[in-house]
């Protein structure tokens, strides 16, 4: 089971993009009574969280968090907002750039006659991928505001 709330902590933390010496609150939501109060030094060492805090009545925020066969947990972290908003305008600014070069490669036509057909695919499914890619950067800049 500590198993199982580590690797579940330890692949929020991933997602999350945070950085594996980077503190931040993990809450773990459970009514199993065989996670003791005493574990929860241990596995907050174990997960490098400034604060473990196991309770059966969290409410984590929307969409965040995994499930588990122990309950749900779930990242607290601190924000700087301004510092954030400005490192997705950078990712954003990038991945547009990126879409632009792919775009304007698709679009000639002499590319598109004469790379092979599996370059032109790989071409496609990249405009894809950075279309998408970029419709989560600006969720997530909107989602600071």
């Amino acid at each position: 089971m500590t198993y199982e709330i580590v690797q579940v902590g330890r692949n929020l933390r991933a997602t999350a993009g945070l950085r594996s010496n980077q503190k931040t609150k993990l809450v773990l939501k459970t009514d199993n009574p065989a996670i003791a109060a005493e574990q929860s030094v241990f596995l907050a060492h174990l997960l490098n969280a400034s604060e473990l805090i196991i309770d059966a009545n969290s409410r984590p925020p929307r969409n965040a968090g995994r499930r588990n066969f122990c309950g749900r947990a779930f990242l607290i972290v601190e924000v700087d907002r301004a510092a954030e908003r400005e490192r997705l305008d950078k990712e954003i600014a990038k991945i547009e750039a990126e879409l632009k070069t792919v775009d304007a490669k698709l679009k000639n036509k002499s590319f598109v006659d004469r790379a092979p057909a599996a370059i032109v695919e790989e071409h496609r499914q990249r405009l894809k991928d950075f279309s998408a890619q970029l419709a989560k950067l600006k969720q997530a800049r909107e989602g600071l505001n």
